[in-house]
C-alpha cells in the first residue's frame, strides 16, 4: 500500500512539473511589443548610390493562395525592383512577421518559387558577406523554362538571431520560449534575372551591403541579426 501510495505521489509530482514546464515554455508576451514597430515602406529608401526605385520591373508574383499564406505569416511586406546607372536589376523583398510561432512560421523560398511553376536548380546553403557581417543565407536559381532564369539569394531571421535550417529556428524559438517570448522575424530575399548565377550572387551581395547601410540603422540590425556583431 505505501509503495503503492509512493509511486502515486511520484505521479502526480511529476504530472505537476510537466504542467508547470508547459506553462513556463509557452510564450505569452510579443517581442515587438518591447520595441517601435519598423515602417517597411518608410526605413527602406527608394535612391541611394546609383540605384533607384524601377515602377516597370518585372518582380516575382505569387498566386493567390500564396498571397493568402504570405498574409498570414507576415505583418509588412515589401516589394521593389530597383536599377542601376549600367542598367542592371535587382528585385528586393522584405517581409515582416511579429509571431514567428510553429504555426506562422517564414516560408523557404524554395517552396514558395516552386508553387508557382517555377524549377529549382543550384539550391545551397552559402555563407554571406553582406558588409561586415557573415550571413549564413540560402541560394538557388530559380528557372521557368527558357522565359524567365532567376538567380536568388534569401535568409531569415528569428529575434536577433540569423537563422537557416530547421535546427536553427527551433533553437531560436526554445531560446525566447524559454524568456516566456514569441519571436518575430523578418524574410530578406534579392534576386535578378541573368543565366550568370555566380556573376548575379556577387551583384546582389553588394546591392545588399550598400542597402543596408543606407536603411533605417534599426532595420538593418534586425535583418543582419547578431552576425552585425561579429
Amino acid at each position: 500500500m505505501k509503495q503503492f501510495m509512493r509511486l502515486s505521489l511520484l505521479i502526480a509530482t511529476l504530472m505537476i512539473l510537466a504542467a508547470c514546464a508547459t506553462a513556463y515554455l509557452t510564450p505569452t508576451k510579443r517581442l515587438t511589443a518591447k520595441e517601435d514597430a519598423i515602417d517597411l515602406e518608410a526605413a527602406v529608401p527608394k535612391q541611394f548610390g546609383s540605384w533607384t526605385l524601377e515602377t516597370g520591373g518585372v518582380p516575382f508574383v505569387p498566386s493567390e493562395d500564396t498571397k493568402e499564406l504570405i498574409a498570414r505569416i507576415y505583418d509588412q511586406t515589401l516589394n521593389r525592383t530597383y536599377v542601376n546607372s549600367a542598367g542592371e536589376r535587382i528585385m528586393l523583398s522584405i517581409a515582416y512577421g511579429g509571431s514567428q510561432t510553429r504555426q506562422l512560421r517564414a516560408h523557404r523560398q524554395e517552396v514558395c518559387y516552386t508553387a508557382q511553376g517555377f524549377q529549382i536548380s543550384q539550391l545551397e546553403q552559402a555563407n554571406l558577406l553582406i558588409g561586415s557581417a557573415n550571413i549564413r543565407g540560402t541560394r538557388m536559381v530559380a528557372r521557368q523554362g527558357d522565359v524567365r532564369v532567376e538567380p536568388v539569394t534569401y535568409w531569415f531571421t528569428m529575434g536577433d538571431t540569423v537563422v537557416q535550417s530547421y535546427v536553427d529556428r527551433q533553437i531560436a524559438q526554445l531560446k525566447y520560449a524559454m524568456s516566456g517570448v514569441i519571436p518575430d522575424g523578418y524574410l530578406y530575399r534579392v534576386s535578378s534575372l541573368s543565366s550568370e548565377p555566380a556573376q548575379a550572387y556577387a551583384k546582389q551581395a553588394a546591392f545588399s551591403t550598400e542597402l543596408l547601410s543606407q536603411v533605417d540603422p534599426r532595420l538593418a540590425q534586425r535583418l543582419l541579426g547578431g552576425a552585425s556583431k561579429r
